[in-house]
């Protein structure tokens, strides 16, 4: 693509060169739109989630003999109705009555085939989905909304500080931080003429016009907006932390019935190599009261939801030497929503013992990708699933939802 001197002169002098307009928002909720699929909302727990002490596995007598400086005492595992092998870490109170409802289920034992222990390898190769050595560039977020056809600007939004590796690829998305910054930037007193005549710099519909006119139509969408009128709603109180007022913004474009399909949301800082049972605690609390604040915003519109959490790798079976655990392989998944069949830990739990483990490690007796693969079939109308995981072939599925 071309673009001409005038172009490119304005874009300098305008501040913009290089890169897309600084956005914001204002919005003014519009009536959510029943749609005949869900919204899909991913969370990463960037930095390897000890899933052993997340979903305590407390009826496998491995656990206490293997991790007897880590361990979550039996004492404090909260207790599951009807489930004898696992229990949630006591700062996950806040999710218990989600799973009694039956509108929570949890998936143990899972992970994907990274060989790696490596965050950076292994969270490319999850997001991308792809572990054929073909080095596909998209996410797999991506490719569903490339399945899907174009259908609004706000169809997938990264909400956070970045875009993630599973939104990235050839289907238009947005990156929000905040809404307040969700808006062309100036100062000037001219500042409408400079957002006319930016707009009309990009007459195409392809590479750096297509994005751009994006945007634009996106601010347009959200200029005459009141973010105050979308409080949270039924007493929700979001903890007031970067993931906290992420989930309040996606529970906000949901109601807003904006078109909203897919949002993600990150929430690092589960790395722990040390004094792990004091690090770990807070930070599944924040986790827990987030999830809780969400579902209790939304309410009914929880129907129309479906809420998967996933990392890159779980830790190793044995603590090290610090009081912390180290890179491992399978890790536990939490799945929320109106059409989850929940109220259950599925499991092909394949237990502790030496004999048990691979190279240390909980062994993955589940691939992810056949939760996300049952997740987009059932619940988000995908038909294109070779597209959107491509070299996964395994028919299995759970029965973790029921059918849109």
């Amino acid at each position: 693509m071309r673009i001409d001197d005038s172009r490119r002169n304005f874009l300098k002098i305008a501040g913009l060169a290089g890169s897309l307009p600084l956005l914001s928002s204002r919005l003014v909720f519009a009536q959510t739109v029943p749609s005949p699929r869900d919204v899909l909302v991913v969370i990463f727990q960037r930095g390897g989630m000890d899933g052993l002490n997340v979903v305590v596995p407390y009826g496998d007598g491995d656990y206490y003999d293997r991790r007897r400086t880590v361990a979550i005492a039996e004492t404090d595992v909260i207790a599951l109705p009807g489930e004898s092998r696992f229990g949630l870490h006591p700062s996950l109170d806040p999710l218990r009555p989600m799973y009694e409802a039956g509108e929570l289920a949890l998936v143990h034992a899972v992970g994907g085939p990274t060989r790696s222990r490596s965050h950076f390898s292994c969270q490319d190769l999850i997001e991308r989905a792809v572990f054929d050595g073909s080095g596909a560039p998209s996410g797999w977020l991506n490719r569903h909304l490339v399945s899907r056809g174009p259908a609004s600007d706000f169809q997938g939004v990264g909400v956070g500080t970045a875009v993630p590796r599973s939104l990235s690829g050839s289907a238009p998305v947005l990156g929000i931080s905040t809404f307040d910054d969700f808006a062309l930037v100036s100062a000037s007193p001219r500042s409408g003429e400079l957002a006319a005549t930016l707009n009309l710099l990009h007459p195409e519909t392809s590479g750096l016009d297509a994005v751009a006119r994006s945007a634009f139509s996106a601010m347009a969408e959200l200029q005459t907006a009141d973010p105050g009128q979308y409080e949270p709603a039924h007493g929700a109180a979001y903890p007031a932390t970067p993931f906290g007022r992420a989930l309040l913004q996606i529970a906000q474009l949901i109601k807003a019935g904006v078109g909203l399909e897919v949002a993600t949301v990150d929430i690092g800082g589960w790395d722990h190599h040390d004094d792990e049972l004091n690090r770990l605690a807070p930070l599944l609390d924040e986790f827990g009261r987030g999830i809780a604040a969400f579902r209790t915003d939304l309410g009914a519109a929880m129907a129309g939801v479906s809420l998967v959490s996933m990392s890159e790798f779980g830790r190793r079976a044995e603590p090290n030497a610090s009081g912390g655990t180290d890179h491992g392989a399978a890790n536990c998944m939490f799945v929320l929503g109106g059409g989850v069949v929940g109220r259950k830990v599925y499991a092909d739990w394949p237990g502790l013992a030496t004999a048990d483990l691979v190279d240390g490690d909980l062994a993955i007796t589940t691939d992810y990708r056949a939760v996300l693969r049952e997740l987009l079939r059932k619940r988000c109308g995908e038909t294109a699933l070779p597209d959107v995981f491509p070299g996964y072939t395994d028919p299995l599925e759970l029965g973790l939802f029921l059918t849109r």
